[in-house]
């Protein structure tokens, strides 16, 4: 039911006589509670308020949250329909009668799925009376074998006699309320308790003595409370596939033994082969004492006590963390890092101290067993490779139609940039493989005088006017390479220009353009112009194609060093360096 997002209609707080009725009604609808036990779950400190909501599949509802935590809920569709959540059965947890399953099932309840008879995890033999003496629609809640801590709410689909008689096959419970749901993420949600395994035989008792009570079921009275079901057992006719007689002790194994089969091969049809669950709290924590431990054998050293809790956190825990997982504290049992920090110094890991409200490490005990008794697991990751920020221009040529009939042959296509290295070698290999040179002078075959155009009836050429030829037969690129992302410039590389111009008020400000064209973002490269103390920003400078940087002040030398030392553009690119501010020599006149 809360399995996806509710929608809110109101939101209310309870005034005094409200949450009166609301004690009384709880009080008349479970009675097992005593007064004091509502006035622990409702206290009258603590603000209680009235939510109605609609769930996606349009039930109306009212919840009622004491400091945010949902306690009740209720359905209008029926006034008896009054659940108690999970964080109350907490508290009480034989208010409702409890079903058993395996913590394996709670992923596949947290998904909408509801509980199956073949998930429950029951005492053997199996006999008419171990579903309890329930009608169909009766509130109930599920805990796990291993902690009666419940984790969902639900109503039974099923009376306990279909359940028996089912064999052991279809829906036991249709869930309205487990641990996770959106219910659940209300408020800060509590740590499930661990209030140890359930007792199978006081779980029996709870059913009997609770419905005789409250439900009545269509079974006859038997004279022999003793022996019920033998009784029953008279009533009904079984037959084997060979028209044989079954006795009661026969048909009691064989059932037995089919419904042992069918859970060990199969938990439910709906959550067969399900992970093992592990709390999300747990495993924090689990992270979290990790962390720490790894960092204090690993990075922290002796030399670097006393350190900010801060400083350690940031620089040393959260290092420490596996890259596979996140550490969020907040998700812990501790909520917070002094909370944490408390609970290793208690354990004689550290020793801390709060001066000024400032918490510090003072130190470690480096040989304490936890620490020796670490043993770290994971691989350490690759180190990352560096990106240079340096800029590499570089002159290319794209393979063109012209040329592409003998650069084809050694492993180029038609758009391919080549640097001009290639392109001799290429050239060379052709020229030695047609047995066209001659010393330094080429000769010129059909194909060469039709790639080169030469003039008619020309016949020989020097080599490097060839190659000249050639390559000029190409078209001119610059390939411009910053942080492992390359740049194509077709034609003329235009340089990066700096400019001194007067604005309002006669200041000067340093216009700096066409930073794009060598790959440098102009956004970072303001900001960079900001370390020195001056205001930078990106402007449109008029008549400039691209936006231009604007620094505050005559800053063309610190521009000039940025771009040669850290981009390491070379100085034949950089135009304006004559607009820097003159060097001032004084003298002393004798």
């Amino acid at each position: 039911m809360f399995i996806k997002p509710f929608k809110v209609k109101s939101n209310n707080q309870l005034k005094g006589t409200e949450r009166k009725k609301l004690c009384e009604y709880a009080l008349s609808t479970y009675p097992c509670l005593t007064e004091e036990a509502v006035q622990a779950l409702l206290p009258k400190k603590e603000s209680i308020t009235v939510m109605r909501i609609v769930t996606h599949n349009g039930q109306l509802c009212k919840l009622y949250c004491v400091a945010k935590i949902p306690m009740f809920f209720q359905l209008e569709v029926s006034s008896s329909m009054f659940f108690p959540t999970i964080y109350t059965l907490w508290q009480h947890p034989h208010l409702l009668n409890s079903f058993t399953t395996r913590i394996q099932v709670l992923p596949k309840l947290a998904d909408g799925a509801d509980l199956m008879l073949p998930g429950l995890v029951m005492k053997e033999p199996i006999t008419f009376y171990s579903y309890g003496k329930l009608a169909k629609g009766t509130p109930v809640s599920v805990n796990t074998d291993e902690n009666k801590a419940p984790i969902a709410v639900g109503i039974t689909a099923l009376s306990s006699e279909d359940m028996y008689l089912s064999a052991g096959r279809g829906k036991c419970i249709q869930i309205y309320h487990v641990m996770g749901d959106t219910l659940c993420q209300l408020g800060k949600s509590p740590v499930r308790p661990d209030l140890g395994p359930p007792n199978s035989s006081d779980t029996e008792d709870q059913l009997d003595d609770n419905e005789e009570s409250n439900e009545k079921l269509e079974v006859e009275d038997h004279s022999d409370d003793a022996h019920p079901l033998p009784n029953l057992m008279d009533e009904l006719e079984i037959a084997n596939d060979d028209d044989d007689d079954i006795t009661k002790s026969d048909c009691i194994s064989e059932e037995t033994s089919n419904e042992t089969e069918d859970q060990a091969e199969n938990v439910t049809n709906t959550i067969s082969e399900t992970p093992e669950f592990v709390d999300p709290t747990k495993e924090m924590d689990d992270l979290l004492v990790y962390c720490f431990l790894k960092a204090c054998k690993t990075t922290l050293k002796a030399t670097d006590l006393p350190i900010l809790t801060s400083n350690f956190f940031k620089n040393h825990l959260l290092a420490a963390c596996p890259p596979d997982k996140n550490i969020d504290i907040k998700k812990s049992q501790y909520k917070k890092l002094s909370v944490f920090l408390a609970d290793m110094k208690a354990k004689g890991l550290i020793n801390t101290t709060v001066t000024k409200g400032v918490e510090s490490i003072l130190s470690v005990e480096f040989k304490h067993p936890l620490l020796k008794q670490l043993v770290i697991n994971e691989t350490p990751a690759p180190p990352e490779p560096v990106v240079s920020n340096t800029v590499g221009v570089s002159d290319c040529y794209k393979v063109t139609t012209d040329v592409l009939p003998i650069l084809s042959k050694y492993g180029y296509e038609k758009g391919d940039t080549i640097e001009r290295r290639h392109i001799r070698e290429c050239f060379t290999k052709y020229v030695k493989q047609e047995n066209l040179q001659d010393g330094k002078i080429l000769k010129i075959n059909p194909q060469l005088a039709g790639i080169l155009r030469t003039k008619e009836h020309q016949e020989t050429l020097t080599m490097e006017d060839g190659i000249n030829k050639f390559v000029g037969r190409m078209t001119h690129m610059h390939q411009v390479t910053l942080a492992g992302t390359t740049v194509l410039h077709k034609g003329k590389l235009e340089p990066i220009d700096m400019r001194v111009t007067m604005r309002r008020g006669g200041k000067k400000v340093t216009l700096v353009n066409n930073l794009e064209a060598f790959g440098i973002n102009s956004k970072d490269f303001s900001k960079e112009c900001q370390n020195i103390g001056a205001s930078a920003t990106v402007t449109d400078d008029p008549g400039k194609k691209t936006p231009s940087v604007l620094v505050q002040g005559n800053q063309i030398l610190y521009v000039h060093k940025l771009l040669t030392e850290k981009y390491g553009i070379k100085k034949n690119y950089i135009r304006g360096l004559e607009f820097a501010p003159k060097k001032m020599n004084f003298s002393n006149k004798k």
